[in-house]
């Protein structure tokens, strides 16, 4: 929020957003929050433009998240309104350079599990911009208290994410979201691909009924993210999900005041049930082996890589 001040002066009349991987989803969550603003993810390497009534918000966990860098150095000598979000590497070199304002993350844990700690320097920032959410303070200690009932010292009978990690071990994921969950169903997909090491399918709906429903197979189980402010289509659409996968359908729901404590308590359920399927499955959620191994044979990221060591050199 302190940080936020100096943009105080500035009329912010769209957020455009770049990130990728789990920094990404913050852009996400933070957009099905947020509906009196425009928030445009971006997640690629061609640069963009982006104008300078636009505020532009980098994240990358390590700092060097080679996508990010095409776009910023074609904005960063143009664009003043750049915010940072980073935990070190180039990227924190780079804001250092250029004076800009940035959030530094706690160093040293896996980028995934910085989803909080970004999320909160976005609506920190938000907030400061009288863009925020109201008593969001209130909506996190409800939060806390949801999050206590998913610690493993709760029993099975008591725990939604124990349950629900059962039913899912031994299928294959499916799930299928709508509106302000899609960007929940994302982060569970994400959370059972690197914590659980579990191959999961993300389908939006409604289109999911035109085309994808026809491939689900004896083997798989339906995961449905649920958030209370749908419409009677899409309540209609999860009663005969329901009635037709039955025992294979599976509700994500939670209790919640608010559309942020909704959104918050579902983000620990999802990350609670990928840790607890990791745990049935005997996989490691701390390490990864692929995706490692991909970007060190990523010539792409490489080369500009080296552009942005150059850049900071002069």
């Amino acid at each position: 929020m302190e940080i936020g001040e100096r943009f105080r002066e500035f009329k912010c009349r769209e957020i455009v957003y770049l990130g990728i991987g789990g920094s990404a989803i913050a852009g996400d969550i933070t957009s099905s929050l947020i509906e009196d603003l425009k928030i445009s993810v971006y997640r690629d390497y061609p640069p963009i433009k982006i104008s300078s009534d636009k505020l532009t918000i980098a994240v990358s966990y390590s700092g060097d998240t080679a996508e990010l860098f095409p776009t910023l150095l074609n904005n960063i000598d143009t664009n003043p309104n750049i915010f940072i979000i980073t935990s070190g590497g180039r990227l924190k070199k780079l804001a250092e350079k250029k004076n800009l304002p940035i959030v530094l993350l706690e160093p040293n844990i896996p980028p995934r599990y910085a989803l909080p700690h970004t999320l909160g320097a976005i609506l920190g920032l938000l907030k400061s911009l009288d863009i925020g959410i109201r008593n969001i303070e209130y909506s996190i200690d409800k939060v806390k208290r949801f999050h206590e009932k998913q610690y493993y010292t709760v029993p099975l009978s008591d725990n939604l994410a124990k349950r629900s990690a059962t039913k899912i071990f031994g299928r294959v994921p499916v799930i299928y979201a709508y509106g302000k969950a899609i960007p929940i169903g994302y982060r569970l997909k994400c959370q059972l691909n690197e914590n659980s090491k579990q191959f999961a399918h993300l389908s939006e709906l409604p289109e999911a009924l035109h085309n994808d429903v026809e491939a689900i197979r004896e083997e798989s189980i339906l995961l449905v993210p649920r958030i209370s402010d749908e419409n009677e289509t899409i309540i209609e659409i999860y009663r005969v999900l329901s009635e037709y996968f039955d025992e294979r359908y599976v509700e994500l729901k939670v209790d919640g005041d608010t559309l942020i404590e909704e959104v918050l308590s579902m983000l620990i359920l999802v990350d609670y049930i990928s840790l607890y399927l990791a745990v049935l499955k005997d996989a490691d959620p701390m390490v990864l082996k692929v995706i490692p191994k991909l970007k060190e044979k990523n010539k792409v990221n490489e080369k500009i890589l080296r552009s942005i060591d150059g850049y900071l050199e002069k």
